[in-house]
């Protein structure tokens, strides 16, 4: 099994785009909003095509606080760069004021929202159309996927028999398998007392890959089978999910590989405007109104950034 995605919090949508498009070079594949609260914001970055496995999507809470890592919580975004890449980026990162820290076999650094985020070497390098073109990243050097995250459990024991039991994934040392030497690191929490708090930077939920909706369903009655805590299923469009509560009470979806994110409009213009999926059409009209009213322009881009306390 592979990563398909990951979710966070993002407290400013400029500062967020400027990130993760102009710095790490990934594209901005869907502009959109909160399929549960269309008032919240929700950007998706990846290679050219979204490919699943390549996507990072926040949703974006202007008035959104300081987070608290309590007894659970997802602590960082693993990124796939290509073998020979890290000289190139610590200069680029350096160049945007970025500071690095060299980790084995990769470097790790922080987003505008405090999110660590570590760039660890594979040998994968995107070809074709995943490549983003016009970001200043030679295609040898462009990030190529999503390589997980740690996870910070009250019991690392019960969530690991959670991930082998489930998804028949292997759990070994602490650290749960995927493919392509992508991982989920599991964490005993040091704050075992605290009361957990979303803020700025805190990471939603990862979302693992069920090739067809067939294989999602297979997941679904599984977790029936085993009553585990099943929070919904959902049509999004451009791939169907089903989110489970893992015991430490963190939020771990199934989605499916297809459509995909080209289901609605032409790969070449993905994010340039308002994407919805086409059951939320009808209410587009509702949406440029009050995102008008915030002053968003969807076809030309947020406003620019104004200034937010700490």
């Amino acid at each position: 099994m592979r990563t398909h995605h990951i979710s966070l919090l993002a407290r400013d949508a400029q500062r967020n785009i400027d990130f993760y498009t102009r710095v790490l070079g990934m594209r901005l594949v869907k502009n959109s909003v909160n399929q549960e609260n269309i008032r919240i914001r929700h950007l998706f970055y990846g290679d050219y095509l979204g490919t699943p496995g390549s996507v990072v999507t926040f949703f974006v809470v202007p008035l959104l606080g300081h987070r608290t890592d309590g007894k659970h919580f997802f602590n960082n975004i693993k990124l796939s760069v290509p073998n020979g890449s890290l000289a190139f980026w610590k200069q680029r990162l350096a160049e945007h004021s970025v500071s690095t820290t060299d980790i084995e076999n990769g470097i790790t650094f922080q987003d505008p929202d405090d999110v660590e985020i570590k760039f660890l070497q594979t040998s994968e390098r995107l070809t074709d159309m995943r490549v983003v073109p016009d970001n200043g990243i030679p295609a040898d050097y462009q990030i190529t996927h999503l390589m997980g995250t740690e996870l910070h459990v009250p019991d690392p024991e019960a969530t690991a028999a959670f991930f082998q039991n489930w998804l028949g994934i292997s759990v070994k040392d602490d650290v749960v398998e995927l493919d392509d030497q992508q991982s989920i690191e599991l964490f005993e929490s040091d704050q075992p007392d605290v009361k957990t708090r979303f803020g700025r930077g805190s990471i939603d939920h990862i979302a693992l890959q069920a090739p067809t909706k067939d294989d999602l369903f297979r997941f679904w009655d599984i977790a029936k089978e085993q009553h585990l805590n099943i929070e919904e299923y959902a049509d999004r469009g451009w791939f169907k999910s089903l989110y489970v509560r893992d015991p430490g009470d963190n939020r771990i979806e199934i989605a499916t590989t297809t459509p995909g994110f080209s289901l609605e409009e032409p790969i070449l213009t993905m994010g340039q405007g308002l994407s919805l999926p086409p059951k939320f059409e009808s209410q587009r009209a509702e949406i440029m109104a009050f995102y008008a009213k915030q002053g968003v322009d969807f076809s030309e881009g947020v406003r620019e950034p104004t200034s937010v306390p700490d």
